[in-house]
């Protein structure tokens, strides 16, 4: 099936990249159900506490009409949310503090609390809140920061990730933002910026260290920790500049997940982990924290603490997921809340004298739409847009030229990763490559190929990537062999937890490259039985015998509900668990 409506997005020497239709109909019917918790938490206990910054006060008119009862009658009480220094693994141990009575209407000396009101010997409600203040971080060396004292204010820099969002889904369900991005700020949107890993941690390891995540779990074997490694961050910190780092979904966290300890110490100044987790908790809603959905929360949180350091150089990272893990639409849902941030963070004066990186770790990596053409290219193909002052704009006039021309390069989170570092230098932008990236303000080849931008083939959008394999008798035999192989991954990390599967049909085979004189590379798409989804990659051998062996499993059926027998492990796709097993934890 040709499912091209306008040529090229991209035509280089080394890679081009196919114009979809982005509501074709083998995709359309994806976007036809909005995402489930649009409206959630509106029938939720509503809180009426109200928040300016760091001082809490009490909405008279909302207490009498939700909960029927005076301010006079409510009494408050805050516990501060502190990270258990004394745990084995503080990360996955927040501590509340003692119950302190809240001071309305005056400050608050707390980053993250708990709050508890209750009136008549009830509770109404307990939540928890983001409380915004200053931070006053240390300089950790004599790295001085050159444009500092040469009078000009160092460029901060905020790095804003929506999780498992492609370009094409970006423009799909983002339109206000898009149009805010391209028209107002005159971001620079790079078409071709390809993942290089299966999901969030292949990919934000790159972004983040310049490692491999291969190469970054054998340096944590060593050390257990990720206190000294190499994260972006750390230049930025020692010439003084005011870091911050949260994520949702706190337990599949990129530090902690599945089985990593995190940080010994804290990493940065503004670590919102322990509040996080306990947000997280199971007899709180997922998405919700009372009548307030938890994403608009570290948004509008996100946008106090810029607002608040709009003076001093900072380093922010922040990463959702909430919205757009489970749901390929949920992306509308945080469509305005973002472009209402931009929107305010310019007013500020905020994005004046900050570099922004708009970015995506990944595409929609689940269910009917990942299985489809277009749905497994915009897998590859998440977005990202940079921002740049335009004090910076004027400055550095040869690195404008190339982040024109790079837009149509291919790209990868090492470059990313390069680009970062190289604005870490400024005012020194000398366009330095690492190990695996090549820093934007710089040349990046139009012979550029993923072979070359350390992207593996299973990997690779661009065209000519793959074929047709037309021979289903060899493509069935190779699958019933990558039946095999998972059935024995499963065993080997579970140990007779879960159920065998069966062979059913494959639904496509493709060749990635190779000859059938050596070997060829192949990619199928397998239902089992019971039904689940694999998407395999793997090799051939030898015309005469075809040898197999598989080199990648990706899962693209939902299974988080049939894997709750497990311990927390990143080979969970490969499971179902046993239906007594399954049972048993249920009821757990």
């Amino acid at each position: 099936m040709n499912l091209f409506r306008a040529g090229y997005l991209l035509e280089t020497v080394g890679c081009s990249l196919p114009q979809y239709d982005s509501y074709h109909w083998t995709v359309s019917s994806s976007f036809a159900q909005d995402a489930p918790y649009e409206t959630i938490c509106k029938d939720l206990n509503h809180t009426v506490l109200v928040q300016d910054f760091d001082r809490f006060t009490l909405n008279a008119s909302a207490l009498r009409s939700v909960y029927n009862v005076s301010v006079r009658e409510t009494i408050c009480h805050y516990n501060e949310i502190h990270r258990n220094q004394a745990a084995e693994a503080p990360d996955k141990a927040p501590r509340l503090g003692p119950s302190e009575p809240l001071p309305l209407g005056s400050r608050l000396s707390a980053d993250y609390v708990r709050i508890s009101c209750s009136a008549r010997g009830r509770t109404l409600f307990a939540e928890y809140f983001f409380v915004p203040r200053l931070k006053h971080p240390k300089r950790q060396d004599a790295d001085t920061n050159e444009a500092s004292s040469q009078g000009e204010s160092p460029m901060s820099i905020l790095i804003l990730g929506i999780d498992a969002t492609s370009r094409m889904n970006f423009h799909r369900h983002m339109t206000m933002t898009t149009k805010y991005l391209t028209e107002e700020l005159h971001a620079f949107e790079f078409l071709a910026f390809n993942k290089v890993g299966d999901n969030s941690s292949p990919n934000l390891f790159p972004f983040l260290t310049g490692m491999s995540f291969h190469d970054a779990e054998s340096l944590y074997r060593r050390a257990e920790r990720f206190d000294d490694f190499p994260l972006v961050w750390n230049p930025y910190k020692r010439k003084g500049y005011t870091t911050l780092f949260f994520e949702e979904a706190p337990d599949w966290g990129l530090f902690t997940y599945p089985n990593f300890t995190g940080f010994s110490s804290t990493p940065v100044d503004y670590y919102a982990v322990p509040i996080m987790r306990l947000m997280d908790n199971p007899n709180v809603s997922r998405y919700c924290m009372g009548s307030r959905l938890k994403t608009k929360v570290l948004i509008k949180y996100l946008g106090e603490v810029l607002k608040l350091n709009r003076n001093k150089p900072m380093f922010s990272y922040t990463w959702l997921v909430y919205a757009t893990h489970d749901h390929v639409k949920g992306l509308k849902l945080i469509d305005e809340p973002i472009e209402a941030l931009l929107r305010e963070l310019s007013a500020y004066g905020v994005l004046d004298n900050t570099a922004l990186f708009m970015m995506s770790d990944h595409g929609f990596r689940m269910d009917g739409f990942r299985a489809t053409e277009i749905g497994r290219y915009e897998d590859k193909n998440p977005f990202f847009f940079l921002v740049l002052p335009k004090r910076f704009l004027a400055d550095y006039p040869a690195a404008v030229t190339h982040l024109e021309v790079n837009q149509r390069r291919l790209v990868t989170h090492y470059d990313l990763h390069a680009t970062l570092l190289d604005l870490s230098k400024l005012p020194t932008l000398d366009a330095s490559a690492t190990k695996n990236g090549l820093s934007l303000f710089g040349r990046v080849p139009p012979e550029r190929t993923c072979a070359n931008a350390s992207i593996a083939p299973q990997f690779c959008s661009c065209l000519g990537a793959s074929t047709r394999f037309n021979d289903d008798e060899v493509a069935a035999s190779f699958s019933r062999y990558a039946v095999s192989y998972i059935n024995a991954l499963a065993q080997l990390h579970f140990n007779d937890s879960c159920v065998v599967w069966e062979f059913d049909s494959f639904d496509e085979a493709s060749l990635l490259g190779g000859s059938v004189n050596s070997e060829l590379t192949i990619r199928v798409m397998i239902t089992t039985r019971p039904k689940a989804i694999f998407e395999v990659y793997g090799a051939l051998h030898n015309i005469s015998s075809w040898e197999k062996h598989v080199d990648f499993v990706q899962r693209l059926d939902r299974y988080a509900n049939t894997t709750t027998c497990l311990p927390q492990s990143k080979w969970q796709s490969m499971c179902m668990c046993k239906p007594e097993l399954l049972e048993a934890s249920s009821v757990l």
